[in-house]
């Protein structure tokens, strides 16, 4: 020990209240938390019970229950169906040199935040009465006294929550709890009470705990909770309050809350979701569903092009997307409306309008990013293993096909031609991730100097008998003004044949609606299209 700190005699931190009040919060409201620089913040808990999120982490309050937040964190609280009787306090540490105090910005300067322990509470809520009274005296030695009890209530709570215990040994213990948890958690538990059996301070406890893993015990509880419901859901016909109860939770309204932010959907759409009962509509996406398991109850219609013949959804009712409402959507009676980045961005209205009737979710993800998209429809209806599943097969297909094809038709080049009656145009927005981006068949050289935007305006016959591309892929655009059929006219003129693929036989026709789509299902149709044409 050096002379300065034999001959100091006193604290090297002190602690300054700078606000106290009592509150009480109305049953299932909320109410954030902001202290102002440099604050702590305690909440003492009278009576209730509430949840209270804390930066990234959620504690659970009951009667007795004590937290501390760190300078700079907010905190909302929830309350379930009780008032919520608290007190608030905020205070700052000051570090002390000689005789100035200094005000501490380092978190060491309050040892012990999240939940802590106050043994007997009776003696810390006498305290906080007292200190909470005399919080408004001027009197400069009242003041004084005042800040004597809030440095006894101080004292109380390090005491009980700060002690040297060898590291290893917490772990181990806080270990053997996790182990118990986990053989256990149907039974009624609170943190304090499995801090208490490990003896190890709560807040010490919650830490090395969310160390171990990832989790605070509160998440890691409810998560078991929540797996274990969802299986009883699927596996049985017992009514959500027998789940609740059955799996460890003893209030249906905080099982439901719990349920719906881990899963995203209430306890009953989850169930009706993995059993196929739900009602939905996803225009332009039903590729997706299919590849999910799920079919929807009506489908994407265009009155140019028509419908996507290569779903084969012959016996669902078809919607004409060109129409000005989508609330005639609303005669289908869905559960849900999934709509894709695209869609809604160019059909906003519509899709407003589908809001005030039924659930209306929309994807963020691009249209041609069908993987992201298949996971997030995927997770939004409980069938993330089908899509897993479907994306690995696919990725299975790709790497054989690129194989192939690197080795029959290496050093080729392709173009794709979008052939509508009034003129002809170079499709790269829809066709170029897959061909080249996926298959690895490189664009031919005046393809890739033109830019979407011209290359979707349309080429000359110039530009087309100077294109030597190795292969043509071309599709019919029917949608135009002219008569039904009048697309296929421009095969039959005369400089069509001028075109060096098609003079060699190697332009070939592919489906429209299949190549104009990203999916899971389009893309392996277009796999099976490109190896029977170009391989096999």
């Amino acid at each position: 020990m050096n002379n300065e700190t034999a001959s100091r005699r006193y604290p090297l931190v002190i602690y300054i209240m700078t606000g106290i009040q009592k509150r009480h919060m109305a049953p299932f409201s909320s109410e954030k938390y902001v202290g102002l620089e440099g604050e702590y913040m305690l909440f003492a808990i009278m009576d209730g019970a509430a949840e209270i999120r804390i930066g990234s982490e959620s504690y659970g309050l009951s009667r007795e229950s004590l937290i501390v937040a760190e300078p700079g964190q907010a905190a909302l609280s929830f309350t379930r169906e009780n008032i919520l009787s608290h007190y608030f306090i905020t205070f700052k540490a000051f570090r002390v040199s000689d005789s100035v105090a200094q005000q501490d910005e380092s978190p060491e300067a309050f040892p012990c935040t999240g939940a802590l322990t106050c043994v007997p509470f009776s003696q810390c809520v006498d305290l906080l009465e007292a200190i909470e009274q005399h919080s408004s005296d001027e009197n400069e030695l009242m003041r004084f006294y005042n800040h004597v009890r809030f440095e006894e209530l101080i004292r109380l709570v390090l005491q009980q929550n700060t002690r040297a215990v060898p590291a290893s040994n917490l772990r181990d213990v806080v270990k053997s709890s996790i182990d118990y948890i986990s053989d256990h958690y149907t039974d009624q538990m609170t943190v304090s009470q499995l801090a208490a059996d490990a003896n190890v301070y709560q807040w010490q406890y919650t830490r090395i705990f969310k160390e171990l893993t990832g989790q605070i015990p509160l998440e890691f509880i409810n998560k078991l909770r929540i797996d274990h419901a969802k299986q009883l859901l699927l596996k049985t016909e017992d009514r959500i309050h027998e789940i609740a109860q059955h799996v460890g939770f003893n209030n249906e309204f905080y099982f439901n809350r719990r349920f719906k932010k881990m899963e995203g959907i209430a306890p009953g759409r989850y169930r009706q979701h993995h059993r196929g009962k739900l009602r939905i509509v996803s225009l332009l996406m039903e590729d997706l569903l299919l590849t999910l398991g799920v079919t929807p109850i009506v489908q994407w219609s265009h009155t140019g092009w028509g419908r996507q013949e290569y779903l084969k959804l012959n016996t669902v009712p078809v919607f004409d997307v060109l129409q000005n409402s989508f609330e005639p959507l609303s005669t289908f009676n869905p559960d849900l409306i999934i709509a894709r980045k695209s869609d809604y961005e160019y059909r906003t209205n519509q899709y407003e309008q589908c809001k005030r009737f039924v659930q209306t979710e929309i994807i963020t993800h691009n249209d041609d990013d069908w993987h992201s998209t298949l996971r997030t429809v995927a997770n939004r209806l409980g069938r993330v293993d089908q899509a897993e599943l479907a994306i690995q097969q696919y990725e299975t297909k790709v790497s054989k096909a690129r194989g192939l094809l690197n080795r029959a038709i290496h050093n080729r080049t392709y173009a794709f031609l979008r052939v509508s009656a009034e003129c002809i145009s170079v499709d790269q927005t829809y066709t170029k991730p897959f061909l080249w981006g996926e298959l690895g068949i490189v664009p031919h050289l005046m393809v890739q100097e033109l830019t979407s935007d011209a290359g979707r305006l349309g080429v000359t016959w110039k530009w087309l008998q100077e294109l030597d591309a190795d292969y043509i892929f071309y599709a019919f655009d029917k949608w135009h003004e002219q008569e039904a059929g009048s697309e296929r006219q421009q095969i039959a003129h005369p400089l069509w044949q001028t075109i060096p693929a098609v003079r060699n036989g190697h332009a070939f026709e592919v489906d429209f609606m299949t190549w104009m789509n990203h999916g899971y299902l389009a893309n392996n149709q277009k796999i099976d299209d490109v190896l029977r044409l170009l391989v096999i």
